[in-house]
């Protein structure tokens, strides 16, 4: 299954509280596009979330080029500017998947090759 950037729910013991939030991260153009084209990718977040936004840095890609499934943040200079918010949508998380979750701890030795460091400011586009 495919594993979102970041993957958020609220902290409650509540279930129908949860509301699991999807962000991709996006610093490359080409990064995007080949995220976009994986419709396999997307049926799996479906069933992850109840709102998922890309969060692109500013450059690489105008919002309406993302599905109007998706918000939109971007990121230029120091700011996250919404530039579209996410729908949300009726979804209820599987409570063996919220017990899975709240008993993760970090994978070591997740990515830290300063790609994403405050978006990849680079001049790649």
């Amino acid at each position: 299954m495919a594993m979102p950037d970041v993957f958020s729910i609220r902290n409650t013991t509540v279930e129908e509280y949860l509301e699991p939030v999807v962000h991709e991260v996006k610093v490359r153009r080409a990064d995007l596009l080949g995220d976009l084209k994986r419709e396999s990718k997307s049926a799996a977040y479906l069933q992850l979330y109840g709102e998922c936004r890309y969060v692109i840095r500013e450059g690489i890609a105008e919002p309406d080029e993302i599905p109007p499934e998706c918000g939109v943040i971007v990121a230029g200079g120091h700011v996250l500017d919404v530039a579209r918010p996410a729908p949300k949508r009726a979804m209820k998380l599987p409570f063996q998947a919220w017990m899975v979750l709240a008993k993760a701890t970090p994978v070591e030795g997740a990515i830290h090759d300063g790609s994403q460091a405050w978006m990849g400011d680079t001049n790649e586009k």
